[in-house]
């Protein structure tokens, strides 16, 4: 252990359950208490409502802050949709083009061009990268989250987003105001090129793979030196697992747990947000007309599993349906300020681990889960079509196969997209006659997407908080702690 002086406080955000199973539950906080012994952890989350997260993290150096849900309004609003409009007029990435045809499609933003050009006039700084949130930090103040910063002095800000979720912007613009080092260690993949607004700047931003760091140098104005990689953190267990640390649950137990018959093969299929794609019905009606008509090569059995956001009473017509299963496995908690109410424990990341390693298909749109799902190389078909009547480009599953984070999926051959119905029974049945299919390509993408395949993400993740800690407030890491090691192996 090494001693640090007082006030040597970090400040983290966990905004919603995804975030916590994502940063907290991987290791963060226990790691940063290994390394310094006076640093203190003020957690900020609407979870601490929640009786049983704040007994899982409790310890005498963790203190517990509510962080109220927040959605820009006066000023700010105005400010922002000057930001974002610019973003979006500036078509940077194949992603953001899409992203504008929806917003028009949709009605919901308007002159988009125009309040670039004014932008590009009057205040330069809000259309180039890496200022275009300075006009409003400068402007806009946040009592709440001054008050916070007031009361424990953080040396070190840790959100789990670089300013795409709401609640946590108040922190990130405080701290940049108070001249405080933040940082975001949770970025999805596709943050960069995929989101309707521009990601804001931290001091440091860690992210998987060296695709995004190159997309946050040449997108958002990052420099080299402020950006990390580390792996993705929440996938550790499926490669400790893989690497036989943490072996999980047998066919058979699995099975059993579901409620699947084991003689037959098992296709999942992951939903998605129903605003996103409401079609999960038409898919489903398709893969089980296949199913009762017998044309798999074995005999099937369908696992809906289905997305937070996803409602199970949308599925009521399928209740009781021979051969098909329907799961929504996560804890409910408090409703946080994305308006979900579910937190993502252990439990159901290796449930999810043992659900991609025992499918023995996956179908989605889009989704993460392809690359969760080449970890186990489990073959995956994803859906392009939308219900009985296609929809326009602008608001159809087509549009998902063109974005730029997706396309690093698509390139490496490693799902098939299916464009019509029977193209997913087609492909479906394909794979279930030889999962070796697409193999070369599950294995590239999971060597670009995650980039360590150790386990040992979450522990670099950490070893950079606390190399951001250090370089914040002057303490030494102990040399023959984790991070410290983790750090400099770099």
């Amino acid at each position: 252990m090494v001693t640090s002086s007082p006030g040597h406080t970090v400040l983290v955000s966990i905004p919603h359950g995804g975030s916590a199973g994502n940063v907290l539950r991987t290791g963060l906080v226990r790691h940063l208490l290994a390394v310094a012994d006076d640093v203190r952890i003020v957690l900020a989350s609407p979870l601490v409502k929640d009786p049983a997260f704040t007994a899982e993290f409790a310890h005498p150096r963790v203190v517990f802050e509510d962080l109220p849900p927040h959605r820009p309004a006066g000023l700010e609003a105005r400010l922002l949709a000057i930001v974002q409009a610019g973003y979006l007029a500036s078509e940077v990435t194949e992603s953001v083009r899409i992203r504008r045809a929806e917003a028009i499609a949709k009605g919901t933003m308007r002159w988009m061009r125009t309040k670039r050009a004014l932008a590009g006039t009057f205040a330069p700084s809000m259309v180039r990268p890496a200022t275009r949130w300075s006009v409003s930090d400068r402007l806009v103040s946040h009592p709440a989250a001054d008050a916070l910063f007031s009361r424990y002095r953080p040396a070190l800000y840790v959100a789990s987003s670089p300013g795409l979720i709401f609640t946590e912007l108040p922190l990130l613009r405080t701290a940049a105001r108070r001249g405080v080092r933040s940082m975001a260690v949770d970025p999805s993949w596709d943050n960069f090129t995929n989101k309707l607004l521009p990601v804001r700047r931290v001091d440091r931003l860690v992210v998987w793979n060296d695709l995004m760091r190159d997309q946050a140098i040449e997108l958002h104005g990052y420099q080299p030196g402020e950006i990390r990689v580390a792996g993705v953190p929440q996938f550790d267990g499926y490669f400790r697992s893989l690497l036989g640390g943490q072996p999980g649950v047998s066919r058979d137990t699995f099975f059993r747990a579901i409620g699947a018959d084991p003689s037959r093969r098992l296709v999942t299929v992951t939903t998605t947000p129903r605003e996103l794609y409401p079609h999960h019905d038409h898919v489903l009606r398709v893969l089980m007309a296949a199913i009762d008509g017998g044309r798999f090569p074995h005999p099937t059995q369908v696992l809906v599993r289905l997305h937070p956001r996803d409602d199970i009473d949308a599925y009521r017509e399928f209740a009781g349906r021979p051969h098909l299963l329907i799961e929504k496995p996560f804890r409910q908690t408090v409703t946080t300020g994305d308006g979900l109410a579910v937190d993502i424990m252990p439990e159901h990341q290796r449930h999810l681990a043992d659900t991609m390693r025992h499918s023995d298909v996956v179908v989605n749109v889009a989704s993460t889960i392809a690359i969760e799902a080449s970890i186990f190389d489990t073959p995956v078909v994803n859906v392009a079509f939308d219900g009985d009547t296609p929809s326009e480009f602008a608001r159809s599953a087509r549009r998902y196969y063109r974005f730029t984070h997706y396309t690093n999926i698509t390139r490496h051959q490693a799902v098939r997209v299916a464009e019509q119905p029977e193209q997913l029974v087609e492909w479906v049945g394909r794979y279930l006659q030889d999962p070796s299919l697409d193999r070369a390509g599950r294995r590239a993408v999971v060597v670009e997407q995650c980039q360590f395949l150790d386990g040992r993400s979450a522990e670099r993740v950490a070893a950079h908080v606390a190399e951001a800690l250090a370089d914040a407030t002057g303490i030494s890491l102990n040399s023959t702690s984790c991070a410290a090691s983790l750090v400099s192996s770099r």
